[in-house]
């Protein structure tokens, strides 16, 4: 069960970062410091699957302490 907790934490740690480079690469675009949109869309893919990762831990947990 611990296991379980520290890849979740994990998963939002992870979750949280891309969220944070994808707002950065969006900012950047927006400001003409770069011009590739990729920036923001790469990292918003990672944010999306370590989301999904995140929720399914939770859900294990969850059906675990049943």
């Amino acid at each position: 069960m611990k296991k379980e907790q520290v890849k979740m934490k994990v998963f939002l740690i992870l979750y949280v970062l891309f969220l944070i480079l994808t707002f950065v690469g969006a900012f950047m675009v927006i400001t003409h410091k770069v011009s590739n949109a990729g920036y923001a869309v790469i990292p918003m893919l990672f944010g999306l699957i370590f989301a999904m990762l995140y929720r399914n831990s939770k859900k294990a947990i969850r059906e675990n302490k049943k």
